[in-house]
This record gives structure tokens, sequence and C-alpha cells, in this order.
């Protein structure tokens, strides 16, 4: 008995054809009938002998039929039309507990922190001469200056490297207007209470500060972060060396940085950069399909840290903003 119903199962995983199937088939019956209804009108028509009847049964006929088949064409023709699916919402993941994020941002830290050590010699050896040295900018006018920035953080995070290369991206456009920002390179954060006033004094001179960090907060930083809040000037949280994390790491990093930071303090000026990012294997291949490996070292990625500040210290009307590396100062 089931293998009756065997063809009922082809539109198990199809049901819109199964609709179609049922919808010409309820067509056909419905035609059916009306030529059968014709057939016996005929006959009725043909004994009454009266022409004004025959006249009007035809037109109602004619009035079902033309129905029944704009009807059904219709109908055909809406199931063979794809129904545009309503845009989904997108799913947001739920935020982590800042006490995970925390967490995860510690053991990052110490990770990092333990294998901090830079390439190998020979590694460096093997570096192209025009990668291991940035060149230095092209010497252009000096323009209205906009700002002066107080560069600090601990050592080793890369506060020259950042200085820079914010210099040399914005070098190379020498005949743009510009308006120009003064980032003056401070000392190493060492988290001694004299060194931190002195720190405080040097920010209040300043118009901004960007203290620039290579991993997640520790005490001595945080403690220089709230000195530095303090005194009222922009101040931009920026996490150097971002490419030596994957992008789950990074922003776990990130996330802890503004946990950490002062009440209401905008959670857009903490960013990471890549002042000097590593050197990355390539493969060449010479003419004779010898292939060679090549340490290459990738361009700077400064420009969350380029939108931030020309948003901060906006230029004039048609002008840009120009980086100009200044001293070391010996805060």
């Amino acid at each position: 008995m089931f293998r009756w119903f065997a063809p009922l199962l082809l539109f198990a995983g199809k049901p819109e054809v199964l609709v179609r199937v049922v919808t010409a088939a309820i067509a056909g019956a419905v035609l059916a009938f009306g030529v059968w209804l014709l057939s016996n009108v005929a006959v009725t028509l043909d004994t009454l002998k009266n022409p004004y009847i025959i006249e009007a049964y035809g037109a109602v006929l004619l009035c079902f039929f033309i129905g029944v088949g704009a009807v059904t064409w219709l109908r055909l023709r809406r199931l063979s039309t794809p129904r545009a699916l309503a845009p989904s919402r997108p799913q947001q993941a739920p935020p982590l507990p800042p006490e995970i994020v925390t967490r995860r941002a510690e053991e990052i830290s110490k990770k990092w922190q333990r294998g901090r050590s830079v390439l190998p010699d020979k590694a460096v050896e093997r570096l192209p001469p025009a990668a291991a040295a940035a060149p230095t900018a092209p010497e252009q006018p000096e323009g209205p200056v906009r700002a002066t920035l107080l560069v600090v953080g601990p050592a080793y995070s890369g506060k020259t490297a950042l200085v820079a290369a914010l210099v040399q991206a914005t070098g190379a456009d020498a005949e743009r207007p510009s308006d120009t920002v003064r980032l003056v390179d401070g000392a190493a954060i060492e988290g001694d209470q004299r060194q931190l006033a002195g720190l405080a004094d040097a920010a209040s001179a300043a118009d901004g500060v960007l203290f620039v960090v290579d991993q997640d907060l520790r005490a001595p930083e945080a403690a220089a972060i709230k000195r530095l809040a303090a005194t009222r000037k922009p101040l931009s949280i920026v996490l150097n060396k971002a490419d030596q994390f994957n992008a789950t790491d990074r922003d776990a990093i990130l996330l802890s940085i503004r946990a950490k930071m002062p009440a209401k303090f905008p959670p857009d000026r903490v960013v990471a950069v890549a002042a000097t990012p590593s050197p990355v294997e390539r493969e060449i291949e010479d003419a004779g399909g010898a292939v060679r490996v090549e340490l290459r070292r990738p361009s700077s990625d400064t420009a969350a840290l380029s939108r931030l500040l020309n948003k901060l210290f906006a230029p004039a009307p048609g002008r840009t903003l120009r980086f100009e590396a200044k001293p070391r100062s010996g805060i």
C-alpha cells in the first residue's frame, strides 16, 4: 500500500512544488467542470431556441473561464517568484564580564612579558637595509603650531618609534598646507612620586598627552594615568605593538585598559597601533624558479591614532595635521 504514497515523498523536501501541483489540479478540475457545464447548457439552449438566452449564457461562461484562467495564472506566477527573505538582525555576542576580560588580559601580559625578546640577531641581519631603519621625513616649511603633545609611557613600549612613525606618515605630503603638532618624547615611567609630579607639570604645560603601552596596564601605569587625567588635558592611551597579538587577545587588552580608566573616560581614546611591525617571512621566486625566503617589515599602522588626533585637534579648513618630533624631554 505504501508504494502508492511513494511519489508524495518527492514533495517532502520541496513543498512549493507540491503547492503548484495542487493549484494546477484544482484549476484543471474547475475547467473540466466548466466544459461539462458548457455541454449541458448547449443542450439546454438548443432546446430553447432563444438567441438572447444563448448570448447571456455565452457571456457568463466567457467571464467564468477568463476569471479562472487569470486566478490560476496569477497564483502560479506568485509561487514561481522567490520571496525576499526579511533581513535577519545580527545577533550580538553578550559582553564578557569585566573579571574574565581582566584575567585574560593579565595572562596575555605575563606571556608577552616572558617572551618579550626581539627577533634573533641572525634574523635582524637578514633585514633589507631600507626596512631596518625608517627613513627620515623630508624637511618642509613649518606651519602654524596646532598643539604640543607629551608622549610618555613605560620603558620599551615604543614611544620613540611611534613618534617617528607619525612624523614619517605625514611628512611625505610637503606641498599640502598643514598645521603642526609637536610631539615631545618624554622619559620612561618609573613610578616614583617625584617623577609623577614632574610628569603632571609637563602635561599641564602641553596641549595633550599620548600614553604609550605595549600590554595591559599595571599598577605604575594606572597611577601615572590617574595623575595625568587630573590635569584635565586630553589624554589618549595607545596600545603599541598590536601586531604581536591576535585579534581576540588585542581586543581583550583594549577592553581591560578601558575598564581600568577613570570614570567617564571616553572609550574611543584607547586605540591600537603598530609603529614598527615585526618582520614577516616572504617567499620570493626569481626568474630561474629558485625560491628564497626573506624577512620584510610591514608598513607602520598608525591610522587609528591619526584619526583620533585629527578629531581632538582638528586642523583649519583645507589643511591637514603634520607631526613634528621634538628632542627627548628630561622629565
